[in-house]
Formats: structure tokens, sequence, C-alpha cells
């Protein structure tokens, strides 16, 4: 089966977004628990949290979306460059859509939000995951 095909890219795409809603609810979880049990600061909570996150989402999508064999070496540091390329492209579009076009925050966010997971899968699956 191509790795292209509508079935692999529907499978790929459903467990993308399942390791992206298990990644995020690590992040929140790790941040509730710094900040209500440890009484981290927010700041620092959420940015702990979001690295946990990015672990499971690194270790989920290698093993589970893209059942990738490419070395830890190769793929981790592209993994943080798409995390990090991603929160760029993420604050771009908010604030062309929320600066520059008056919408609505969430309208903007979610908008963003669904053009970073699309960045993200192609990313992920063009350039972090790919075999040479």
């Amino acid at each position: 089966m191509s790795d292209w095909s509508v079935t692999t890219l529907v499978r790929q795409g459903r467990r993308f977004i399942l390791v992206g809603i298990a990644a995020t609810l690590t992040h929140f979880a790790v941040m509730g628990v710094l900040i209500e049990v440890a009484g981290l600061a927010p700041l620092a909570a959420t940015f702990i949290g979001s690295l946990a996150g990015s672990v499971v989402a690194y270790v989920a999508n290698r093993v589970h979306t893209f059942e990738s064999q490419v070395s830890h070496r190769r793929a981790l540091p592209r993994h943080y460059a798409v995390v990090a390329g991603s929160i760029l492209l993420n604050a771009l579009i908010f604030r062309a859509l929320h600066g520059q076009f008056d919408q609505p925050v969430w309208m903007a966010q979610v908008l963003a939000t669904g053009l970073c997971m699309l960045f993200n899968f192609l990313a992920s699956k063009l350039w972090v995951f790919r075999a040479p």
C-alpha cells in the first residue's frame, strides 16, 4: 500500500489527532499538578507541561502514527524544529487573522490551530519521520 494512499492518510490522520489529544492532556495534567501540588508559577508550569506533551507527541507519532524506524538522533531534532516552526506559524496566523482581519480571538485561534495541525502532520510525515 502506498504511503500516500487514502487509506494510509486517513489512518495516520486519525492517529495523529488522537496523539495530539493525548499530548494536550499530558500538557494540562503536568501543568495542573505543578501549579496545584508543587506550587510552581503558572508560566513555568505551562512551559514544563508543554515539554512533557511534546515528548508524548514525539514518541507516539514515531511509534504509532508513522511507524518510523528513523533514528532518534535524526528525528528528535527535526521534531523540535517543527515544534518551533509551529509556534511561530501559530503566532503569525493568529496575528494576521485577529490583528489584521479583526477576527474574534477564538475563531482566529481555531483556524490557526487547524492550519498548524496540518503543517505538523505534513512536516512529520515528509521530514521528521521519513526514512532517508
